[in-house]
């Protein structure tokens, strides 16, 4: 199975039926929405500790939804309709759990590195630090320079996120072989499966554009830092990210399905390709 194969048949699937993506989407968006409404509760200061219900609706709806998801996409690439009662599909949903939770477990271990640096993080700057004492630990950190100090920091950061990017790049194929009742399929194709979520990363360029627009806005007053953290420094004008950021989300989350639906359609090239 060739990527390009896979892309041209999930830009098909994703462009002959714009209205049936648009109501994926939706539905999609939907069930995000109210996985993240318990955030809703950080507003009240009695109740916040209620935003950690975030983590149970996440792992008893999201885990299961996109199971769902994946079986839509199978049936989309296959004469069917993206938008269908497989989105919302209640049997099996013991079983499609338990997959999702396994996976979920598997890149908790791809993101052990990112979870310690916040941990050390936590213990080296939670309390009531001034933005003084702060930059100050950034400037040891960095050897006696605040800048590199810095500097530092964003790449490990940078670093442990990629690790997690490489982990659902690596998985991402998992679960559109689930639904095909085939887990083993996608075992000896790691590799193109990888690249097909790297593809995939196309339907993310907008908001990409814009991360890099604000890295260029910023930029030059990084080595200002002392100025930002005293409230001193002249920053770039606000509203004018928020406008870029807002665009950008704009821009891509009409095009959120077709980076799922490109490893969907390489998963089933290879199904077809088994039988």
């Amino acid at each position: 199975m060739k990527i390009s194969a896979a892309f041209k048949n999930a830009f098909k699937v994703y462009s002959s039926h714009m209205g049936a993506t648009l109501k994926f989407l939706v539905v999609e968006l939907c069930m995000t929405l109210a996985c993240l409404a318990p955030l809703l509760f950080l507003w009240d200061g009695k109740l916040k500790l209620l935003a950690l219900l975030v983590v149970p609706f996440w792992l008893l709806l999201m885990l299961w939804a996109r199971v769902n998801a994946a079986a839509a996409m199978r049936d989309s690439l296959n004469g069917g309709s993206l938008f269908s009662q497989q989105l919302a599909d209640p049997s099996g949903y013991g079983k499609k759990l338990a997959y999702g939770m396994k996976r979920f477990g598997l890149l908790l271990i791809w993101s052990i590195p990112l979870i310690a640096c916040l941990v050390i993080a936590w213990i080296h700057f939670a309390g009531n630090l001034d933005a003084f004492t702060v930059l100050r630990k950034v400037r040891a950190f960095g050897g006696g320079d605040l800048t590199t100090g810095g500097l530092y920091l964003v790449l490990i950061l940078a670093a442990t996120m990629l690790l997690v990017a490489v982990g659902c790049a690596f998985h991402s194929g998992d679960r559109h072989a689930f639904v095909r009742n085939n887990p083993k399929l996608v075992r000896k194709h790691r590799g193109k499966i990888m690249l097909c979520w790297l593809c995939g990363l196309i339907s993310v360029l907008p908001i990409l554009i814009a991360v890099v627009i604000l890295v260029f806005r910023y930029y030059p007053v990084l080595d200002e830092l002392m100025n930002i953290m005293s409230g001193t420094a002249s920053l770039p004008d606000t509203k004018t990210t928020l406008i870029i950021v807002g665009v950008g989300t704009l821009l891509t989350i009409p095009l959120m399905p077709l980076r799922s639906l490109i490893t969907a359609a390489f998963v089933d090239g290879l199904d077809k390709e088994s039988n």
